[in-house]
């Protein structure tokens, strides 16, 4: 299939393939005519006790295999309760002021920026916990719900937007 046909929500979780040894060149062949076709291939796999869709494309000079949630775990947007409507229509100046806010905050992708912080801070734990400290449980306090004030929020996150963006 074309990948443009797959919509992302579908891709679970990537892992690289590489070849056996003496299977480089149909490794290549199959990832160069797939790249020059643009195509994914579709498939089942068991991992872990368990069947899964995937997709086989190319990527970066590799062969990628992504696992894939089967449609019935998806959830149409139909199904989802909650979203506003046609009666919730923001105005003009709201509109042009998230879009000025968006372009304000708007940079390039840098995956090594972002941490797995909860990750860290479990690490950070277990390392006090061997090192022999007593860890305490802090007690979980709830906030009460704030009513906001949409165009005020707007106007504050694009003054704070324009003060990062003159000094950086």
């Amino acid at each position: 299939v074309e990948l443009e046909q797959i919509d992302p929500v579908y891709f679970e979780q990537p892992y690289y393939l590489v070849p056996d040894r003496g299977a480089a060149k149909p490794y290549k062949l199959l990832l160069d005519s797939m790249s020059d076709l643009q195509r994914v291939a579709l498939g089942k796999v068991v991992l872990r006790g368990k069947e899964h869709l995937v997709a086989i494309r190319p990527l970066n000079g590799a062969l990628c295999i992504e696992t894939m949630r089967y449609s019935d775990e998806v959830i149409p947007e139909e199904g989802l309760e909650g979203l506003p409507g046609e009666e919730v229509e923001p105005n003009k100046r709201e509109l042009d002021m998230a879009r000025q806010l968006i372009e304000a905050l708007a940079g390039d992708f840098e995956p090594e920026k972002y941490h797995d912080e909860y990750r860290e801070q479990v690490q950070d734990l277990i390392e006090k916990k061997a090192a022999g400290e007593e860890i305490v449980a802090e007690p979980l306090v709830e906030e009460p719900a704030k009513v906001v004030d949409l165009m005020a929020a707007l106007e504050q996150s694009l003054a704070r937007a324009g003060k990062g963006q003159a000094e950086g």
